[in-house]
């Protein structure tokens, strides 16, 4: 960075000078405060300036610095011999960021132009570097994926309670935002996870619990919908859907839907149809899925499991890797199954869900 001193006293000045830039900043430094204003005037990164100089005192500085143009958002520290409470109140006032107290150490200047200097950064990084800091999971995708969103969110609430006293409204939007995102993202995989071990307690239980929905297609068109909506696919939604009652609980084969669409969504572009169709034919009642996105290899269709994802070093894919179970747990539930076929002309994925239908 490029810092500003100003300081009366030539031993510390020059101290400071030659320190500073041994860790690599260019370095200004003015003998009195009417000098340091107009070095300030060179826009620095950084002021650290004495309190107690002849003429103009570091109380005066601050104030003229911060009438200057770019002045305001300058980060300021103070140096100083007697660092009463009076005095850092009356500097915090003006606009100081930090007190140094004289005598100071090389760790506690370098420390503090270190805390101005992560203030500098834009939110965004500082919370991604939080978030990188409780990283302690690494092994499994799965258990990375439930930790990042609650590492964004820990990480802001961090930021905003370590600098509560000073943080700007419009920092503070900014962060808040950042929490809702993750937190939203959180709760998204905690839904899911909820409903992919609830569909396995169901598989457990003998015989298992008997589920009905009556409008098929109703349900089947919200699914779509709704994870049209989330992946700003809407546009590319083509929903046709037969009536019909078929073994499901509602909400399972909104979810069911939810994931195959959310997927097809995923992994084909923008502006190519994504096709959902439920057709009843006698006692079977057919959903197919079907995009013209990077389909799936056969080897890669037999091997679908719960939290795999394929190709996720060369394609970054946020999730569980728990759609397709989910959608093929809910149709064998319900006696029926899951089949994952290449598209039309061999590109893309057809994804079909054969339920029973109750032809009443």
């Amino acid at each position: 960075m490029k810092i500003l001193i100003i300081e009366d006293d030539l031993t510390i000045r020059e101290n400071l000078h030659d320190l500073l830039e041994l860790y690599g900043h260019a370095v200004l430094a003015a003998h009195n405060g009417v000098e340091g204003i107009k070095l300030a005037e060179n826009d620095p990164d950084l002021i650290l300036c004495d309190i107690s100089m002849p003429g103009m005192g570091g109380f005066d500085v601050i104030a003229a610095v911060r009438k200057l143009p770019k002045g305001r958002d300058i980060p300021f520290i103070f140096l100083t011999a007697m660092a009463n409470r009076a005095d850092q109140r009356l500097g915090m006032s003006l606009g100081a960021d930090d007190y140094i107290t004289k005598p100071f150490t090389e760790v506690e200047i370098i420390a503090a132009i270190a805390a101005r200097v992560r203030r500098l950064r834009p939110l965004r990084e500082r919370v991604e570097e939080l978030v990188a800091e409780r990283r302690f999971v690494v092994d499994a995708n799965w258990s990375h994926e439930l930790m990042t969103p609650l590492c964004g969110v820990l990480g802001g609430l961090e930021l905003i309670e370590a600098e509560a006293d000073t943080i700007q409204p419009g920092e503070l939007k900014t962060l808040l935002g950042l929490i809702r995102v993750g937190a939203e993202r959180q709760h998204a995989l905690a839904k899911k996870l909820v409903l992919f071990f609830g569909l396995e307690r169901l598989k457990a239980t003998v015989p298992p619990k008997p589920f009905l929905c009556n409008d098929a297609a109703a349900a089947i068109t919200a699914g779509a919908v709704q994870a049209a909506m989330e992946e700003k696919r809407f546009d590319d939604l083509i929903v046709r859907c037969d009536s019909g009652s078929v073994p499901v609980g509602e909400a399972n084969l909104i979810a069911a839907v939810s994931e195959l669409v959310s997927n097809a969504c995923r992994f084909s572009k923008k502006d190519q149809p994504v096709r959902v169709t439920g057709t009843r034919e006698g006692p079977r009642y057919e959903i197919e899925i079907i995009d013209q996105g990077i389909g799936m290899t056969a080897e890669q269709r037999a091997s679908v499991a719960a939290f795999t994802q394929f190709e996720r070093q060369e394609r970054e894919q946020q999730g569980l890797g728990l759609g397709l179970v989910i959608a093929r747990s809910v149709a064998e539930l319900s006696g029926g199954q899951l089949t994952l076929e290449d598209g039309p002309g061999f590109r893309g994925l057809t994804a079909v869900i054969d339920l029973p239908c109750n032809q009443s």
